[in-house]
C-alpha cells in the first residue's frame, strides 16, 4: 500500500511541476480554445450561409408590380431549358408589350426580373417568393392569361421540356387562390 501512495505522490508531483513550470497551463488552456475556436468559425459560417441566401432572396422580394414577377416566373420558365434563347427573350418581350402593357421601359423591367431570377437560390424558392408578391393582386383570369405566357414560353423549341413541364404544374399548385 506504501508503494501504492509513492507511485500516485510522484505522477501527482510531476503533473503539477508540468502544469506550473512546464508549459501545462498554456496546453490546456490551448486545446480548450481551440475546440470553442472551431465552433465559432461553424457558427460564424452559418450564419454568413443564411445571411448570403436571405441577400439573394431580396432581389425577387422587392420587385415593384405583379406585372415584374410574372416576366421572371417566364424567365425562369425560360432558362429550364438552359440559358434564355434569343427567340426566348423576343416572346418575353412581345408578352410584356401586348399582354402586361408595358411601355418604353421594357428593357429595365426584363433586365431587373432576369437579375431576380438569377440570384434567387432556387426555382421552389423563387415560386414561394414569387406566391407572395402575386397571390394578393392576381384574379383567377389573370393567372390564367399569365399561365397562358409560361406555356407560350416553354412552347419554343420544339415544345416543354419535363422541367418546364413540373415548373409550369408547380407555379399551377403553388400560385393561384380562389376568388
Amino acid at each position: 500500500m506504501p508503494v501504492l501512495a509513492a507511485i500516485v505522490g510522484a505522477i501527482t508531483t510531476g503533473v503539477i511541476y508540468w502544469m506550473i513550470w512546464g508549459g501545462g497551463m498554456e496546453y490546456v488552456s490551448q486545446r480548450l480554445s481551440a475546440g470553442s475556436e472551431q465552433k465559432r468559425r461553424e457558427l460564424l459560417s452559418g450564419r454568413r450561409a443564411e445571411s448570403e441566401a436571405e441577400a439573394r432572396r431580396t432581389a425577387l422580394k422587392t420587385l415593384p408590380e405583379s406585372r415584374d414577377g410574372a416576366v421572371a416566373l417566364m424567365f425562369l420558365v425560360a432558362n429550364e431549358r438552359g440559358e434564355a434563347t434569343t427567340e426566348q427573350l423576343d416572346l418575353i418581350r412581345s408578352e410584356m408589350r401586348v399582354m402586361l402593357e408595358y411601355g418604353a421601359d421594357i428593357e429595365e423591367r426584363l433586365v431587373l426580373a432576369r437579375h431576380a431570377v438569377k440570384a434567387s437560390p432556387s426555382k421552389t424558392i423563387a415560386l414561394m417568393d414569387l406566391r407572395d408578391l402575386l397571390r394578393p393582386r392576381l384574379t383567377r383570369a389573370e393567372f390564367e392569361e399569365l399561365f397562358g405566357m409560361l406555356r407560350r414560353v416553354a412552347a419554343l423549341h420544339g415544345g416543354p421540356t419535363d422541367g418546364q413541364d413540373s415548373l409550369i404544374g408547380e407555379a399551377e399548385r403553388q400560385l393561384p387562390r380562389l376568388r
